[in-house]
């Protein structure tokens, strides 16, 4: 029998999750994969990336025993940037790791869904008419509330979700609101990379008159991110408190969040309309993903 030494010596000792594999270096022949067809489903996609042998199994496999001690794993970081806790603002958790491991295993489940293409450029050019009207608008006084909303929401503020659901602090309903996070942690993988595949510019690219309200980011416009993060978070909601009375108002707000985008001339309405395509093709990755995070935040409301 070879000692531990030896074995460490030709190959890798990598973490996965709670266990350990052991890699072959380069060169080595690889494992077969195995037999049987690809899954074709998110729900067969899901059992594979939950299961299997070696380390990955043995991660399943301590998965409940597991579970208790993680629980806070994605508990909610700071309260208001006053620090005195109430109010809005300061909410954040710590990158929520696992699930962006198991979003990245289910990916054949979200790669390729069946988004509607950009417009073509003499559409969006035809888009940047309105979003000029809008962006004129913008400046006149009876328009200075949006104004204000929309340079709060440049970054994430978590005010426009949880107030519709009556919940007046980011430290109210602690479990909702890691649960709300981590959606927009999961969005941004997900939006960065359909924004990479479609690579349609930014209004004022197409029609240099239009002069943004806001910084343009610098990735690509389709679709919104604004739009997919907001509407990823009211259609989980939606699945987690269904009897709620306030997810038509979340909802609601969900599209002031987009459309605010497209007032401050970063966003055509196509991109707004995508990003809510894409969160409910979304769905049912987040239910499983994000099972045992929308279990706890169901517990809240009880």
């Amino acid at each position: 029998m070879p000692y531990f030494s030896d074995l460490l010596a030709a190959t890798w000792l990598l973490s996965v999750g709670d266990s350990f594999e052991l890699v072959s270096p380069a060169g080595a022949v690889a494992p077969s994969p195995p037999a049987g067809p690809a899954p074709s489903d998110v729900t067969e996609v899901a059992a594979i990336a939950a299961g299997g042998s070696g380390a990955a199994g043995a991660l399943n496999r301590n998965r409940n025993r597991n579970r208790n001690r993680n629980r806070n794993r994605n508990r909610v970081l700071g309260g208001s940037r006053t620090g005195q806790g109430g109010g809005f603002g300061g909410a954040q958790i710590l990158a929520p790791w696992r699930e962006l491991e198991m979003l990245h295993r289910l990916a054949p489940a979200w790669i390729d869904l069946p988004l509607a293409l950009p417009p073509a450029p003499s559409g969006l050019m035809a888009e940047t008419l309105d979003l000029l009207a809008r962006r004129a608008l913008l400046d006149t006084l009876a328009e200075a509330a949006r104004r204000d909303e929309i340079l709060g929401q440049v970054d994430l503020e978590l005010s426009g979700y949880l107030r519709p659901l009556g919940i007046e602090s980011d430290d109210a309903m602690p479990e909702t609101t890691a649960l709300m996070l981590t959606v927009v942690w999961l969005a941004e993988t997900v939006g960065l990379r359909y924004k990479a595949r479609y690579d349609a510019p930014r209004p004022s690219e197409v029609n240099p008159q239009l002069k943004p309200f806001v910084a343009v980011p610098g990735h690509a416009s389709y679709p919104s991110n604004h739009s997919f993060q907001s509407y990823s978070i009211a259609f989980v909601m939606a699945r987690v408190i269904p009897e709620h009375p306030g997810i038509s108002a979340l909802f609601h707000s969900a599209r002031r969040i987009a459309e605010n985008r497209e007032w401050a001339g970063v966003h055509y309405p196509s991109d707004s309309r995508a990003g809510h395509d894409l969160a409910r093709m979304m769905v049912p990755v987040y239910e499983i993903v994000l099972e045992e995070q929308m279990l706890r935040a169901r517990a809240e409301w009880l």
